[in-house]
């Protein structure tokens, strides 16, 4: 299939694109820098980049256009990270979603599929199915619960296939953002002090290969259309991931549990179903938190050493 992947440069978005191209797809991936296109050609050879913002049509319209894709997959966002999952600016990402989803569909694309968020959920605790409420506490989560509407309402509308995938907590080689895995990583790394919650979390960890074949799944299986669970479904006890980690990088690091407190709106169990993506595509994931970890780390290690 002739695929269009925006946020192609993320940390998804690269992990997809080298894998749509490992399944024989052809690609046309969105950047917006061409430092980050410079960089993830490399790491994804025989996908095709083009510069542009999600939010200037105007970029990409035309190369959308010549590439006539058969499938859109949509990981573009702006605003993920910190106070930015409050900004009002979040509400600007459903509509220039919708335009996207829109335009590859005026140019033959007959599969949509968006990338969401557990944030969608809201700030509750426990297992959550496809079919369970969703409360978004943050704009962020508000955003992308509207943007999955839009979705599936455009894919009704035009008789296309529209899917929308909810990502859990992901991790591994390549993400050096503020989340949780990076952030005890570097400071285990560095000798730092680690001030944590008590970490009596049960947490899922979904590795970005596991989720990123979720998506090629997705795509690949005309049967799959609405909202699905992309996760490990495996969750583990946030202090036995912390000490794993701690014994991979620095055995005598004594982890402060307990030095922050919880947050009033603090979840306590974090956990994906995954019953349906398993039954309607067949795939699971592979990854272990072990495996996971050390690669992770590994990774680590090399960026730092090539630095």
């Amino acid at each position: 299939m002739r695929v269009f992947v925006t946020g192609a440069t993320g940390f998804l978005g690269g992990e997809l694109t080298r894998a749509l191209i490992a399944r024989g797809h052809e690609v046309l991936a969105l950047a917006r820098t061409t430092e980050g296109m410079a960089r993830h050609a490399a790491l994804a050879p025989g996908a095709t980049f083009i510069q542009g913002d999600l939010f200037s049509p105007q970029d990409w319209r035309s190369g959308l256009a010549r590439f006539r894709p058969d499938a859109l997959i949509h990981c573009g966002w702006r605003g993920v990270v910190g106070a930015e999952r409050n900004d009002l600016a979040q509400l600007e990402n459903i509509a220039a979603s919708a335009r996207l989803a829109e335009a590859a569909i005026e140019c033959g694309a007959q599969v949509v599929i968006g990338v969401g968020s557990q944030a969608e959920y809201g700030a509750r605790s426990g297992a959550f199915g496809e079919t369970d409420p969703t409360t978004p506490e943050t704009l962020y989560g508000a955003s992308k619960l509207a943007t999955s509407g839009a979705f599936l309402t455009l894919g009704a509308i035009h008789g296309v296939r529209a899917v929308w995938g909810r990502v859990f907590s992901l991790y591994g080689p390549g993400n050096d953002g503020p989340w949780l895995v990076p952030s005890l990583i570097r400071a285990l790394s560095n000798g730092q002090q680690l001030d944590l919650t008590r970490c009596e979390q049960i947490w899922e960890f979904t590795h970005v290969r596991d989720a990123a074949q979720g998506f090629v799944a997705l795509l690949e299986t005309p049967q799959a259309h609405g909202v699905f669970n992309v996760a490990s479904g495996a969750p583990a006890p946030l202090r036995d991931a912390v000490l794993l980690l701690r014994d991979m990088i620095d055995r005598n690091a004594r982890p402060n549990f307990g030095a922050i407190p919880y947050r009033p709106d603090q979840v306590m169990h974090l956990e994906a179903k995954i019953d349906r993506i398993r039954a309607v595509t067949g795939w699971s994931p592979r990854i272990g938190l072990m495996e996971g970890f050390e690669e992770t780390v590994a990774a680590f290690r090399r960026e730092r050493m090539a630095a």
